[in-house]
């Protein structure tokens, strides 16, 4: 099972792309006493087959506060995470339109992605620029998927080996590019009206809200799990 998170952090209850810390501490246990937690590498190579009833959890955007809040709770815990950066976005001033704030709302900076790459955290493609892939001439696409690569792997010195697709938006001619970029596998969150077809490159998250309660979080978890050993 891959979990899809965005923000941790105490500021924003109403946000749908923050989960408030004390949450996502809970979730995190709750997970741990059901699943065992492998490493991103482990879990790509092997997945259910290798490892039946484990878990991976992935963080989508890079912003900062998921090494203020997130990383505490998951270094206290043993949970290595993937967090999928937008490379045009890390280590700038720019944040997204939906925040406000220069501090809080600001994304890693390569300095910081450097130090939690040394410290076990996987950190993956989010594209260079958030765009909607499916959209964009060849060209573009090859930059947008190739270029946030060796941007990545260029400051951690390792390999950024999985991608995630921004808005979850994809297409046969994206998932091509992404293989042909040398990801070893892409992660995708489905939304409410579109079905995915589980592969390599396709690999589908739940997604984990703010809006979210304990008990609704529970019910999608075991949604997934029965999903994925079944069917």
């Amino acid at each position: 099972m891959i979990l899809a998170y965005h923000r941790i952090n105490p500021w924003y209850p109403e946000d749908a792309l923050t989960v408030q810390p004390e949450n996502f501490e809970r979730q995190m246990k709750y997970l741990l006493k059901k699943f065992k937690s492998v490493s991103p590498a482990d879990y790509i190579s092997g997945g259910l087959e290798d490892f039946p009833g484990s878990m991976l959890v992935t963080f989508d955007d890079g912003y900062a506060d998921n090494l203020w809040y997130a990383m505490p709770v998951l270094k206290k815990l043993g949970i290595r995470p993937v967090i999928f950066l937008t490379v045009n976005y890390t280590g700038k001033k720019e944040i997204f339109k939906r925040y406000k704030n220069a501090e809080r709302d600001r994304f890693l900076d390569w300095g910081e992605v450097k130090e939690m790459s040394s410290e076990g955290v996987v950190f993956g493609s989010h594209s260079l620029s958030h765009p909607h892939l499916p959209q964009m001439d060849d060209k573009s696409l090859r930059a947008e998927v190739e270029d946030s690569k060796k941007a990545i792997e260029d400051a951690t010195g390792g390999e950024a080996f999985l991608f995630c697709y921004p808005y979850g938006d994809f297409n046969e001619r994206v998932v091509a590019a992404v293989e042909k970029a040398g990801y070893s596998g892409a992660v995708v969150t489905p939304g409410m009206k579109r079905k995915i077809r589980a592969g390599r490159y396709t690999m589908p998250r739940t997604g984990v809200y703010g809006h979210n309660g304990f008990m609704a979080f529970k019910m999608k978890i075991w949604k997934s799990y029965l999903k994925e050993k079944y069917f």
